[in-house]
């Protein structure tokens, strides 16, 4: 889903992580699905793209509930 919306907008993992002020190979980690973001980096991301967390952590679940 991160991989989705940072492609949707157009950016880099690279200006994602600056932006969120993170590291780009958490983005990308966070991406692949082997990290669980905190929810200071949730609200972090929501805010980049302009979204509410809640609505963020719903669109990461409904992606996971399909890959089962």
């Amino acid at each position: 889903m991160l991989l989705q919306l940072r492609q949707e907008k157009g950016v880099s993992q690279q200006e994602l992580a600056d932006n969120c002020d993170i590291e780009r190979a958490y983005i990308s980690r966070l991406e692949r699905g082997l990290y669980q973001p905190s929810i200071t980096i949730v609200f972090k991301i929501a805010e980049y793209f302009e979204i509410k967390p809640a609505e963020l952590i719903d669109k990461v679940d409904t992606q996971r509930k399909k890959r089962k």
